[in-house]
């Protein structure tokens, strides 16, 4: 299914500012303990949770460059099957809803994104 061009730049748009949001909440914000914790608690090495924060904002801000779209959009999809996983395994379920409809949505703009642009 490929979407017009104006929902995968809305689609892009609102994943850019989801993932640039949470991984700087990851990095620079006092939620950046709490994450630590998480990611602690999920057994992650201290080092995740910048990886995962710098890995958030440079692919959320490609989703807006048409050049890089895809191959930000395939990162993103990667970060949301791992936090899904992550969660399955610790059966938090209801935890799992976001990095489905994220993950989706990323995987609906790679789909859509023009290869050429």
């Amino acid at each position: 299914m490929k979407l017009p061009r104006l929902a995968v730049w809305t689609c892009a748009a609102i994943l850019a500012l989801v993932f640039v949001v949470v991984g700087v909440s990851k990095l620079a914000t006092p939620s950046a303990l709490r994450w630590s914790q998480r990611l602690s608690n999920w057994g992650y090495p201290a080092a995740a949770r910048q990886v995962i924060g710098v890995i958030e904002i440079v692919a959320g801000a490609g989703l807006l460059v048409p050049r890089t779209r895809r191959v930000a959009a395939v990162t993103v999809t990667a970060v949301m099957i791992g936090a899904l996983g992550t969660h399955l395994v610790y059966r938090e379920f209801p935890r799992m809803i976001a990095p489905i409809v994220l993950g989706t949505l990323a995987l609906l703009v790679y789909v859509s994104a023009n290869r050429t642009r």
